[in-house]
């Protein structure tokens, strides 16, 4: 559709297109959102397009939540849109059904100070505006830290001592958020420096509270009233001394105001020692003693988002107790320095769950360290494990076959010496073991070569040699009538058999046989070699 393109169109930037889809007739719908054209021109920053359409449409049209194309060009610090649109009579003063925030407040906000200039000075803005939160464009610009855009908004006639819904002024602000060049800003414009805000506190109290050093020296040379008591009759030397801070405390006793704040704070010092008189008659409390709080807080009400521990939380003091009753919605606390009070019940987005969660947070924490101790040490402890168990198998190993050797070595030593012709038969492989071995590859059995003529006659003659030598020893009967001078016949000593079957004969055994070692010798060399 037409307006749909237009819609893009003015969102991309593309004037052309719009030129051309404006001649075509394309109208001026919102979207879901209530964002005309005129809206998505001025987020996109393009001035031409929208001073196009700002002669063609109500420039104060809003959308959705009820922001203008104004609105809209001050949140993102398109100057030359917002001075078309100032030009085409947009109204400064609108605000928002969000936050309740003016052009100004965003400008304010974000630090555009140039767009700030252009809202007050040509659009004639209201610079003393709250939002729906009770803040004041140059809260917000204080807030973040925008030193220009404070100028700029001080210039601009804005009050420097205006205070929001708490009672802060600017420059208790400025010292809540730690901006010494605001603060700096606001003093130039001779704002008040002990203004207290609706819990007694001045800025001095904020600073040394949050250890501001800087901020501190700053306020007290400025002159600010230091001996000032705050609803919970705690001067500023009183909540530092309270949360330890011992820098914040020398610079409290050591910094005096210079010459040139004198001046100006000689009428408010009378003021507020009037209203100081007014709060110690009003309040009745006893003087704050150090001991009802316990030192090293970790939370404080001046700024910090931190809600009381409840272990270090001040001792109820039973004789602060109202003697009035507690009236419709209102409600008993504690504040500081351990006195009860009486207060209205708060309402708002408020969650009472603080402190539980905080003191989950604190266990899951605590837990969390102790789980990862435990698994550190269980760790170690498998590693241990581990290493002695590698141990205890190295040595079962070697234990092991220390032992296998022993027993080798054992039977290697009861086994009977076997002569070398034994050992040779022994290791030669047979036909049955070379068959059962090669059983899985074939079953071919393994053959000695077969003799050559040679061997053969040789084998003959030598079978012919033994059966002569055989025949003779049987024959022979030297050894019953040899006389001992007379050596032995060594044929009788190439057969061990046919010796041993002598031996065991009757007529043998009967004779004294005795043979020269010289003999034994032979025969034993004649036996291996047969």
């Amino acid at each position: 559709m037409l307006e749909d393109e237009l819609r893009t169109a003015a969102a991309v930037g593309v004037l052309d297109d719009v030129l051309t889809l404006l001649h075509k007739g394309a109208d001026f719908a919102a979207d879901s959102s209530g964002r005309t054209p005129l809206h998505l021109a001025a987020a996109a920053g393009s001035s031409e397009i929208v001073a196009k359409l700002a002669t063609s449409t109500n420039v104060n049209l809003p959308d959705v939540v009820g922001r203008t194309a104004l609105q809209i060009a001050a949140t993102g610090g398109h100057v030359e849109v917002v001075q078309v649109l100032l030009k085409c009579g947009a109204n400064p003063n609108i605000k928002d059904n969000l936050h309740g925030n003016a052009p100004l407040h965003e400008a304010s906000w974000h630090g555009f100070s140039h767009t700030v200039k252009a809202l007050c000075v040509d659009g004639k803005a209201v610079a003393d505006v709250k939002n729906s939160a009770g803040f004041f464009p140059l809260h917000l610009a204080c807030q973040a830290g925008h030193n220009q855009s404070c100028r700029e908004l001080l210039l601009a006639g804005a009050d420097p001592d205006v205070q929001n819904n708490y009672g802060d002024t600017a420059l208790h602000t400025s010292a809540r958020y730690g901006h010494a060049g605001v603060a700096r800003i606001l003093i130039s414009a001779t704002c008040r420096v002990s203004d207290q805000n609706k819990n007694g506190d001045t800025p001095l109290h904020i600073a040394a509270a949050m250890g501001r050093r800087k901020l501190t020296t700053i306020l007290l040379e400025a002159g600010c009233d230091k001996s000032i008591r705050n609803k919970q009759y705690e001067t500023a030397c009183d909540i530092a001394t309270r949360k330890d801070l011992n820098e914040i405390i020398i610079i409290l006793q050591n910094v005096k105001p210079s010459k040139t704040s004198k001046k100006k704070t000689s009428k408010k010092t009378s003021e507020t020692s009037d209203s100081d008189k007014k709060s110690r008659e009003s309040v009745m409390n006893p003087p704050h003693d150090p001991r009802a709080c316990g030192s090293g807080m970790k939370w404080s009400p001046y700024g910090c988002h931190y809600y009381p521990d409840p272990t270090s939380f001040p001792q109820p003091k039973l004789d602060s107790l109202p003697g009035e009753p507690l009236g419709k919605g209102e409600q008993y606390y504690l504040d500081l320095a351990g006195n009860i009070r009486k207060g209205p019940v708060g309402v708002g987005l408020t969650c009472y769950c603080a402190n539980f969660l905080r003191d989950m947070e604190t266990r899951l924490e605590k837990n969390n360290l102790e789980l990862k101790q435990r698994i550190k040490m269980t760790r170690q402890e498998l590693e241990n494990r581990v290493e002695k168990a590698e141990g205890l198998l190295t040595e079962w190993l070697e234990r092991g076959r220390s032992e296998k050797k022993r027993r080798r070595e054992k039977e290697k030593e009861a086994r009977p010496k076997r002569s070398q012709s034994v050992d040779l038969l022994q290791n030669t492989p047979t036909n049955d073991k070379a068959n059962s071995k090669g059983s899985s590859r074939k079953s071919t059995p393994i053959l000695p070569p077969p003799p050559n003529a040679e061997e053969m006659a040789e084998v003959e003659a030598r079978l012919k040699e033994l059966s002569v030598r055989a025949e003779a020893i049987e024959k022979s009967e030297w050894l019953s009538v040899r006389p001992p001078d007379k050596p032995r016949s060594r044929l009788a000593l190439y057969d061990p058999n046919a010796f041993e079957a002598l031996s065991d004969s009757e007529e043998i055994k009967n004779i004294p046989l005795q043979v020269p070692d010289s003999h034994n010798e032979q025969s034993h060399n004649v036996s291996n070699i047969v």
